[in-house]
């Protein structure tokens, strides 16, 4: 929520991508929780790029509001979304915004690549849970925490029977300097709709967030 008490929400969708591919990061405003703006896509890269992100955490300074509001936004993403179990590569990035969404920076990779075998294993399939939340500090500075795995010793899987080797971990990042490269703006459309019936997407199963 910024300074004026609106309010952000950003989740995946693929409704940007042809054939729903893969995901995007997108978010929704409101002053009252009531009537929301159009969703509207960050651009972390572009729709064509194949690059699939999920598990987004949004947060905004609250000393800032309206056309100049301070955003952050964290969230893992495979480079290549038509991978699966075995060459999926798991990786947390970060954007930033000065102008309440209207202009986003390039991408940084946060952390990873991280192989899916290092993360914990449970009876729904690998989970790195919900570990992506972003927050401001009162001196302006933006701090994802998120998942991070290493690989184990032997190239083992992380299991119940093994000690794995995943922890939360967090950057700092001060996104007020001038960019070296142009921010991108944001999208809210062409948006493209599925079938009533859409076929099922060859893709692998999502990270299952933790209750």
């Amino acid at each position: 929520m910024d300074g004026a008490g609106r309010v952000y929400v950003a989740w995946q969708d693929c409704r940007f991508r042809s054939g729903c591919t893969a995901n995007d990061i997108v978010y929704s405003t409101s002053l009252d929780g009531v009537t929301w703006s159009a969703v509207t896509r960050v651009p972390i890269d572009p729709v064509t790029s194949g690059v699939d992100h999920f598990i987004p955490g949004i947060a905004v300074d609250r000393a800032t509001s309206g056309s100049s509001a301070h955003l952050a936004l964290g969230y893992y993403y495979y480079p290549v979304s038509s991978c699966n179990s075995s060459t999926c590569q798991l990786t947390a990035g970060f954007v930033s915004s000065l102008d309440g969404g209207a202009t986003w920076t390039p991408p940084t990779r946060v952390a990873g690549p991280m192989t899916l075998s290092w993360i914990a294993n449970t009876d729904q399939g690998r989970m790195v849970g919900d570990y992506m939340s972003t927050s401001f500090t009162g001196d302006g500075k933006a701090h994802p925490v998120f998942s991070w795995a290493k690989a184990l010793d032997n190239n083992v899987s992380c299991s119940h029977t093994t000690v794995c080797r995943q922890r939360l971990a967090t950057a700092t990042f001060d996104i007020t300097p001038p960019q070296l490269s142009p921010r991108v703006k944001s999208q809210t459309g062409p948006v493209f709709l599925l079938p009533k019936s859409p076929k099922k997407q060859k893709r692998p199963a999502r990270l299952v967030t933790a209750n």
